[in-house]
């Protein structure tokens, strides 16, 4: 799997951690989904236009952890996932890389 991975350090109740990082997803259209390896993740476009965008949030005591990563096809038909580096898919890269410095403001 290519993901980009963040640690994100906060100090707030569990709880409030939470309420922000949903939010934030929620606000940039990104909807939860468990995808077909089984893992809760929260994704972001069909793959028709542009690579659809997914983002993972694990929670530790004091952390988030955030995978991000995009793909490219339609629906569940989609290639391989592909980290944030790189040119191919640039443009929902950015984007997605964008949304993870919201989420690290927002702490």
């Amino acid at each position: 799997m290519a993901r980009s991975t963040f640690t994100i350090p906060y100090q707030c109740s569990f709880e409030e951690a939470q309420k922000k990082v949903e939010s934030i997803l929620q606000d940039n259209g990104y909807h939860p989904q468990v995808i077909k390896t089984g893992e809760n993740v929260w994704k972001n476009g069909v793959g028709m236009l542009t690579a659809m965008k997914f983002v993972k949030v694990e929670y530790g005591p004091g952390q988030i952890q955030l995978s991000a990563w995009v793909q490219v096809g339609i629906g569940s038909v989609g290639g391989g996932e592909m980290d944030l580096n790189g040119v191919v898919g640039a443009i929902p890269k950015k984007q997605l890389l964008k949304l993870i410095e919201k989420i690290k403001q927002a702490f």
